[in-house]
Protein backbone atom coordinates (compact mmCIF):
# COMPACT_ATOMS: atom_id res chain seq x y z
CA UNK A 1 0.00 0.00 0.00
CA UNK A 2 1.13 3.25 -0.98
CA UNK A 3 0.97 6.67 1.18
CA UNK A 4 -1.85 8.55 0.12
CA UNK A 5 -1.14 11.87 -1.32
CA UNK A 6 -3.52 14.58 -0.42
CA UNK A 7 -4.95 17.22 -3.48
CA UNK A 8 -7.66 20.08 -3.80
CA UNK A 9 -9.92 20.54 -6.76
CA UNK A 10 -10.98 23.90 -7.94
CA UNK A 11 -13.43 24.79 -10.81
CA UNK A 12 -15.24 23.06 -13.18
CA UNK A 13 -15.00 19.79 -14.10
CA UNK A 14 -15.91 19.64 -17.47
CA UNK A 15 -13.24 22.30 -18.46
CA UNK A 16 -9.68 21.39 -19.42
CA UNK A 17 -8.07 19.78 -16.49
CA UNK A 18 -4.39 21.14 -15.05
CA UNK A 19 -2.69 18.73 -12.85
CA UNK A 20 -0.65 20.91 -10.71
CA UNK A 21 2.36 19.21 -8.42
CA UNK A 22 3.92 21.42 -5.55
CA UNK A 23 7.98 21.52 -4.45
CA UNK A 24 9.70 19.99 -1.87
CA UNK A 25 8.47 20.24 1.97
CA UNK A 26 6.11 22.59 0.28
CA UNK A 27 1.80 21.99 0.91
CA UNK A 28 -0.55 22.61 -2.11
CA UNK A 29 -1.48 25.49 0.38
CA UNK A 30 1.13 27.63 -1.30
CA UNK A 31 -0.52 27.17 -4.96
CA UNK A 32 -3.71 27.56 -4.07
CA UNK A 33 -4.47 31.38 -5.28
CA UNK A 34 -2.46 30.48 -8.21
CA UNK A 35 -4.88 27.31 -8.58
CA UNK A 36 -7.79 29.07 -7.54
CA UNK A 37 -7.09 31.70 -10.42
CA UNK A 38 -6.72 29.65 -12.92
CA UNK A 39 -9.85 27.41 -12.12
CA UNK A 40 -11.71 30.62 -13.48
CA UNK A 41 -10.80 28.72 -17.05
CA UNK A 42 -9.81 25.41 -16.17
CA UNK A 43 -10.19 22.31 -13.66
CA UNK A 44 -7.63 22.44 -11.32
CA UNK A 45 -5.91 19.69 -9.11
CA UNK A 46 -3.11 20.24 -6.74
CA UNK A 47 -1.26 17.75 -5.30
CA UNK A 48 1.01 17.66 -2.24
CA UNK A 49 4.36 14.85 -2.76
CA UNK A 50 4.16 11.87 -0.42
CA UNK A 51 3.83 12.71 3.41
CA UNK A 52 3.04 16.36 2.58
CA UNK A 53 0.21 17.87 4.59
CA UNK A 54 -0.74 20.59 6.75
CA UNK A 55 -4.24 18.43 8.08
CA UNK A 56 -3.28 16.64 11.05
CA UNK A 57 -5.66 14.20 10.58
CA UNK A 58 -4.65 13.41 6.94
CA UNK A 59 -1.18 13.02 8.57
CA UNK A 60 -2.64 10.75 11.23
CA UNK A 61 -4.01 8.52 9.08
CA UNK A 62 -1.21 7.54 7.15
CA UNK A 63 0.49 4.25 8.65
CA UNK A 64 2.76 4.07 6.08
CA UNK A 65 6.00 6.08 5.19
CA UNK A 66 6.08 7.94 2.27
CA UNK A 67 7.33 6.41 -0.78
CA UNK A 68 9.61 8.29 -3.07
CA UNK A 69 10.42 5.72 -5.48
CA UNK A 70 9.98 7.95 -8.90
CA UNK A 71 8.38 4.99 -10.75
CA UNK A 72 5.95 4.28 -8.00
CA UNK A 73 5.36 8.04 -7.30
CA UNK A 74 4.50 7.91 -11.23
CA UNK A 75 1.73 5.67 -11.37
CA UNK A 76 0.19 7.72 -7.51
CA UNK A 77 0.07 10.67 -9.42
CA UNK A 78 -1.27 9.49 -12.06
CA UNK A 79 -3.79 7.76 -10.43
CA UNK A 80 -4.72 11.30 -9.11
CA UNK A 81 -4.79 13.43 -11.99
CA UNK A 82 -7.65 14.44 -14.66
CA UNK A 83 -7.91 12.42 -17.62
CA UNK A 84 -6.15 14.35 -20.67
CA UNK A 85 -4.53 17.11 -18.44
CA UNK A 86 -1.85 19.83 -18.63
CA UNK A 87 0.50 18.91 -16.16
CA UNK A 88 2.64 22.12 -14.05
CA UNK A 89 4.97 21.48 -11.74
CA UNK A 90 7.29 23.58 -9.31
CA UNK A 91 10.72 22.74 -8.97
CA UNK A 92 11.05 19.22 -7.50
CA UNK A 93 7.33 18.94 -8.36
CA UNK A 94 8.25 20.16 -12.19
CA UNK A 95 11.04 17.59 -12.20
CA UNK A 96 8.81 15.09 -11.02
CA UNK A 97 6.09 16.27 -13.87
CA UNK A 98 9.01 16.42 -17.12
CA UNK A 99 9.39 12.78 -16.00
CA UNK A 100 5.85 11.36 -16.09
CA UNK A 101 5.85 13.72 -19.33
CA UNK A 102 8.64 11.83 -21.38
CA UNK A 103 7.76 8.49 -19.61
CA UNK A 104 4.21 7.97 -19.72
CA UNK A 105 3.27 10.63 -22.33
CA UNK A 106 0.03 9.42 -23.13
CA UNK A 107 -1.45 10.10 -19.86
CA UNK A 108 -0.24 13.92 -20.20
CA UNK A 109 -1.43 16.77 -22.25
CA UNK A 110 1.59 18.93 -22.31
CA UNK A 111 3.84 19.93 -19.26
CA UNK A 112 4.66 23.41 -17.59
CA UNK A 113 7.38 23.78 -15.50
CA UNK A 114 8.22 26.53 -12.31
CA UNK A 115 11.74 27.04 -10.91
CA UNK A 116 12.45 23.61 -11.90
CA UNK A 117 15.87 22.67 -13.66
CA UNK A 118 16.85 19.16 -14.47
CA UNK A 119 18.89 18.32 -12.94
CA UNK A 120 19.18 20.47 -9.14
CA UNK A 121 22.60 19.20 -8.37
CA UNK A 122 25.94 19.36 -10.41
CA UNK A 123 26.96 16.55 -12.54
CA UNK A 124 29.12 15.97 -15.41
CA UNK A 125 27.86 18.84 -17.78
CA UNK A 126 25.77 19.96 -15.90
CA UNK A 127 27.64 22.96 -14.14
CA UNK A 128 24.95 25.30 -13.48
CA UNK A 129 23.44 23.85 -10.44
CA UNK A 130 23.74 23.69 -6.48
CA UNK A 131 26.68 21.48 -5.63
CA UNK A 132 27.19 18.44 -4.10
CA UNK A 133 29.00 19.52 -0.89
CA UNK A 134 26.15 22.29 -0.16
CA UNK A 135 23.46 20.26 -1.01
CA UNK A 136 24.73 17.30 1.69
CA UNK A 137 25.08 20.14 4.09
CA UNK A 138 21.55 21.14 3.50
CA UNK A 139 20.53 17.66 4.06
CA UNK A 140 22.45 17.33 7.57
CA UNK A 141 20.38 20.21 8.24
CA UNK A 142 17.48 19.24 7.76
CA UNK A 143 18.10 15.66 9.43
CA UNK A 144 19.29 17.10 12.68
CA UNK A 145 17.29 20.10 12.71
CA UNK A 146 14.35 19.81 10.70
CA UNK A 147 12.41 23.19 11.57
CA UNK A 148 15.37 24.88 11.11
CA UNK A 149 16.36 23.23 8.16
CA UNK A 150 12.95 24.45 6.99
CA UNK A 151 12.99 28.24 7.59
CA UNK A 152 16.25 28.11 5.71
CA UNK A 153 14.81 26.49 2.45
CA UNK A 154 12.35 29.66 2.84
CA UNK A 155 14.77 32.27 3.09
CA UNK A 156 16.47 30.97 0.00
CA UNK A 157 13.24 30.77 -2.36
CA UNK A 158 12.70 33.90 -1.33
CA UNK A 159 16.02 35.26 -1.69
CA UNK A 160 15.66 37.74 -4.62
CA UNK A 161 12.08 38.73 -4.53
CA UNK A 162 10.94 41.86 -4.86
CA UNK A 163 9.34 42.00 -1.33
CA UNK A 164 11.78 39.34 0.03
CA UNK A 165 9.79 39.90 3.93
CA UNK A 166 6.61 39.96 2.67
CA UNK A 167 7.13 36.15 1.20
CA UNK A 168 9.14 35.04 3.28
CA UNK A 169 6.54 35.55 6.31
CA UNK A 170 3.71 33.91 3.78
CA UNK A 171 5.96 31.11 2.81
CA UNK A 172 6.39 30.44 6.84
CA UNK A 173 2.96 30.75 7.70
CA UNK A 174 2.29 27.63 5.46
CA UNK A 175 5.31 25.47 6.80
CA UNK A 176 4.03 21.88 7.98
CA UNK A 177 5.66 22.49 11.25
CA UNK A 178 2.82 20.72 12.98
CA UNK A 179 2.31 18.05 10.58
CA UNK A 180 6.61 17.52 10.04
CA UNK A 181 6.97 14.18 8.68
CA UNK A 182 10.57 13.54 8.73
CA UNK A 183 10.78 10.53 6.20
CA UNK A 184 9.22 13.07 3.47
CA UNK A 185 11.69 15.60 4.14
CA UNK A 186 14.59 13.23 3.50
CA UNK A 187 13.14 10.88 1.04
CA UNK A 188 12.04 13.97 -0.86
CA UNK A 189 15.37 15.23 -0.90
CA UNK A 190 17.27 12.11 -1.83
CA UNK A 191 14.51 12.50 -4.87
CA UNK A 192 15.77 16.20 -5.39
CA UNK A 193 19.36 15.25 -5.75
CA UNK A 194 19.37 11.57 -7.48
CA UNK A 195 16.70 12.69 -10.19
CA UNK A 196 18.26 13.73 -13.77
CA UNK A 197 15.60 14.28 -16.27
CA UNK A 198 17.97 15.76 -18.85
CA UNK A 199 17.17 12.88 -21.22
CA UNK A 200 13.24 12.86 -20.77
CA UNK A 201 13.33 16.65 -21.60
CA UNK A 202 15.48 16.43 -24.24
CA UNK A 203 12.72 13.31 -25.52
CA UNK A 204 9.35 14.90 -24.54
CA UNK A 205 7.09 15.23 -27.64
CA UNK A 206 4.15 16.98 -26.06
CA UNK A 207 4.96 20.75 -25.95
CA UNK A 208 6.64 22.30 -22.60
CA UNK A 209 7.04 25.60 -20.97
CA UNK A 210 9.66 26.59 -18.35
CA UNK A 211 8.96 29.15 -16.37
CA UNK A 212 12.22 30.70 -14.59
CA UNK A 213 12.59 33.67 -11.99
CA UNK A 214 15.58 35.78 -12.96
CA UNK A 215 16.60 36.59 -9.28
CA UNK A 216 15.90 32.92 -8.21
CA UNK A 217 18.85 31.38 -5.91
CA UNK A 218 17.88 28.09 -6.23
CA UNK A 219 17.51 27.34 -9.69
CA UNK A 220 19.24 29.21 -12.77
CA UNK A 221 17.20 31.00 -15.00
CA UNK A 222 20.13 29.98 -17.45
CA UNK A 223 20.39 26.69 -16.82
CA UNK A 224 18.44 24.95 -19.52
CA UNK A 225 21.32 27.26 -21.52
CA UNK A 226 23.24 23.63 -20.68
CA UNK A 227 21.26 21.27 -22.60
CA UNK A 228 23.25 19.25 -25.63
CA UNK A 229 19.90 18.10 -26.36
CA UNK A 230 17.30 20.75 -27.02
CA UNK A 231 13.39 19.80 -27.39
CA UNK A 232 11.71 21.20 -30.64
CA UNK A 233 8.60 21.70 -28.71
CA UNK A 234 10.27 23.24 -25.63
CA UNK A 235 9.77 27.38 -24.72
CA UNK A 236 11.48 29.02 -22.30
CA UNK A 237 10.06 32.29 -20.04
CA UNK A 238 12.26 34.30 -17.73
CA UNK A 239 10.14 36.60 -15.30
CA UNK A 240 13.45 38.73 -14.43
CA UNK A 241 12.29 40.05 -11.16
CA UNK A 242 11.28 37.35 -9.53
CA UNK A 243 12.94 34.71 -7.48
CA UNK A 244 11.89 30.89 -6.94
CA UNK A 245 8.11 31.11 -6.94
CA UNK A 246 7.00 33.65 -9.92
CA UNK A 247 3.22 32.26 -9.28
CA UNK A 248 3.29 33.79 -6.09
CA UNK A 249 5.45 37.09 -7.11
CA UNK A 250 3.76 37.42 -10.21
CA UNK A 251 0.49 36.08 -10.17
CA UNK A 252 -1.35 37.49 -13.00
CA UNK A 253 1.63 37.62 -15.94
CA UNK A 254 2.02 33.77 -14.62
CA UNK A 255 -1.93 32.80 -15.23
CA UNK A 256 -1.41 34.50 -18.21
CA UNK A 257 1.44 32.71 -19.74
CA UNK A 258 -0.32 29.23 -18.99
CA UNK A 259 -3.56 30.44 -20.42
CA UNK A 260 -1.88 31.67 -23.40
CA UNK A 261 0.78 28.99 -23.53
CA UNK A 262 -2.43 26.22 -23.27
CA UNK A 263 -4.21 28.26 -26.00
CA UNK A 264 -1.70 27.66 -28.46
CA UNK A 265 -0.97 24.19 -28.35
CA UNK A 266 -4.39 22.78 -27.32
CA UNK A 267 -5.12 20.36 -30.69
Amino acid sequence: MRTPIETEAFGDESKQAIFMVSGWAMPKEVMANFARRLSERFYVVVANLPGVSLDEQWISRTRIGPNYDIDALTEQLIDLAPGNAWWLGWSLGGMISTYVAARRSSCVMGLITFSSSPSFVQREGWSDAMSEIDFDAFVALVDQQPEQGLKRFVMLQAKGAQSDRQLVKQLQSLLPVATLNQAALIGGLRMLKSLDVRRELSLLDRPNLHVFGGKDALVSAQCLEQQTDVNPLQEILIMPNCAHQAFLEEEEACVQAVENFIDANNS
